[in-house]
């Protein structure tokens, strides 16, 4: 019974149709010298991962497409496969943000930490309409990501004009004393 091939081989077999494959094995052969026999998949997987290895499931649907169309829509797959992993780190590192401790309306809030969720088609998005605080917290995320400009200028440039204090807020005498107030302070240590 023949084995399907592995991610590695369908890597190896895209470097070549693409043209890449000579240098894919120069730098796996440096890499290798860094590495002791047996370690010779961490080389390869990092020679791989620097010369666009995207992913097992990507790796297979380009070979699967490869297979169907040739060459067409091969560039279009890596490029998708790319920014979803993209939009992934992105969601990794901006991690979940409790809107309930924000000072928007919670609606507002919901869509504006939620815009990085919703990229391309709405199928694919990192955020489901049970996630939002109201219906209409979610049909406002639909309209966000197609008018993301007009969302931060209308919607919550509005939003923070009229959660600013119409006077200035800061340095104002409070009545204290500098008697009272270094009162205040000793206590405080």
């Amino acid at each position: 019974m023949k084995r399907s091939p592995t991610a590695r081989s369908l890597f190896i077999e895209r470097m070549k149709r693409e043209g890449k494959y000579e240098e894919w094995r120069r730098r796996y052969k440096e890499a290798k010298k860094d590495v002791t026999p047996e370690d010779w998949k961490t080389a390869s997987d990092k020679v791989m991962e620097e010369m666009g290895f995207l992913g097992k499931l990507v790796e297979r649907e380009i070979h699967e497409r490869f297979l169907k169309f040739g060459m067409a829509g091969i560039p279009e797959q890596i490029e998708a496969a790319q920014a979803q992993l993209d939009q992934n780190d992105l969601i990794k590192v901006l991690g979940d943000y409790d809107i309930t401790e924000s000072e928007l309306p919670i609606d507002i809030a919901f869509v504006f930490h939620s815009l990085h969720k919703a990229v391309g088609d709405m199928t694919s998005w990192k955020v489901a309409p049970e996630d939002a605080p109201t219906p209409g917290a979610w049909n406002m995320l639909i309209w966000a990501v197609s008018n993301t400009t007009k969302f931060m200028d209308k919607v919550l440039g509005e939003q923070l004009k009229s959660g600013r204090p119409s006077e200035d807020q800061g340095m104002r005498d409070t009545g204290e004393s500098v008697q009272q107030i270094e009162q205040m302070l000793t206590q405080l240590s």
